[in-house]
């Protein structure tokens, strides 16, 4: 079965992080690809609750947990997380991406991202701006302040969380501004800004 679009959710100590950012933005999705009416919406808590492979024992301190779905059915898959030290960017342009759901063909993502050199990451700017990089977020770091590009290409669980909570500001951020700030960071389901 092809699932076109997924969502992937942290379980930190048995704990399912964001949930409600994960569930609307996956409603959102199916309506925006299926229609109202052609989708089968699934509570995305209980069925992860629910599933045979949650895991019982911590498979490690951080679980991924990776939904795939189409607007009738889904998988669900548990992994160990491991984080990656990511500390150097490369900014790349691509005027003409869209990644406003998280789609399962990351052929352009992938593209983009071999361009990154020696870096560890890419930073996408589009159309002058910074967005994201190519699993998550982006926050930048003034002084004590955080903000985080007003124009991302996916509005992430975490930022959506973060901004909420008065953590973040959102700012437009153009490349000719990446020097002007102290600290960038990646952001998304599974890292956090601590």
């Amino acid at each position: 079965m092809h699932f076109p679009l997924f969502e992937t959710i942290c379980i930190a100590q048995h704990q399912i992080q964001n949930i409600a950012y994960h569930q609307q933005r996956y409603e959102n999705a199916l309506r925006h690809f299926y229609g109202k009416s052609a989708v089968k919406i699934y509570d995305f808590l209980a069925i992860i609750q629910q599933s045979a492979d949650f895991p019982t024992e911590l498979l490690s301190p951080v679980t991924r947990c990776r939904i795939a779905y189409n607007a009738t059915d889904y998988q669900i898959q548990f992994f160990p997380y491991q984080p990656k030290l990511i500390q150097t960017f490369k900014p790349i342009v691509c005027d003409d991406i869209d990644y406003n759901f998280k789609i399962s063909d990351r052929t352009l993502l992938n593209t983009l991202f071999a361009q990154r050199g020696d870096c560890d990451e890419i930073m996408i700017i589009k159309q002058g701006k910074v967005t994201d990089c190519s699993i998550g977020n982006l926050c930048f770091r003034r002084g004590e302040r955080w903000f985080t590009p007003d124009s991302p290409l996916l509005a992430g669980t975490q930022r959506q969380a973060l901004l909420e909570k008065g953590i973040i500001q959102e700012v437009p951020i153009f490349a000719d501004d990446i020097e002007d700030f102290d600290e960038i960071r990646l952001i998304n389901a599974m890292n956090g800004l601590a």
